[in-house]
């Protein structure tokens, strides 16, 4: 190999690895961005019918934990769908808060608010599909598998 085509192997490999930070980030907003698009007809499907209103919003994020790819990229601001659930005075939100924390992708906090009683739960994305759940004091170890079960079990007060 001569050292003109070492060269050209050398700068393509470099750019390679420069560039793949940020092509990971783009990659892994909008698969954060799609897997909350499928939460929220999930979500949409479940309470069809059932009187408690459902509302989808857009919610403009600027995402710190985004923020060491590229301020130049804007991988760290964009925008996703949140969700609320309503039932006369007692409510569900459920807020995308960042891409990354720690070893967790796609953290939603999902906040139960009722008079005199509020409760978090934590989402994370889990590989593949889905969500994990677990609530405000469990820590990443302890989560489990979003079910509807474990979805309907954390909305209970809502009812």
């Amino acid at each position: 190999m001569s050292a003109r085509e070492r060269f050209f192997n050398k700068v393509q490999h470099n750019n390679n690895r420069d560039s793949s930070g940020i092509k990971s980030a783009d990659a892994e907003v909008r698969a954060f961005s799609s897997r909350m698009d499928e939460l929220a007809q999930q979500i949409s499907m479940w309470f069809a019918g059932s009187g408690i209103e459902v509302t989808l919003s857009t919610r403009h994020l600027h995402d710190l934990s985004a923020v060491g790819y590229s301020l130049n990229s804007g991988i760290c601001r964009y925008d996703i769908t949140a969700i609320r659930l309503q039932n006369g005075d007692r409510s569900v939100r459920v807020l995308p808060e960042q891409l990354w924390n720690g070893t967790e992708t796609g953290i939603v906090t999902l906040h139960v608010d009722v008079p005199g009683i509020r409760q978090v739960f934590y989402l994370s994305m889990a590989p593949e599909t889905g969500w994990f759940i677990r609530r405000d004091y469990q820590n990443a170890k302890e989560n489990a598998i979003m079910t509807e079960d474990r979805f309907f079990d954390a909305v209970d007060r809502l009812a």
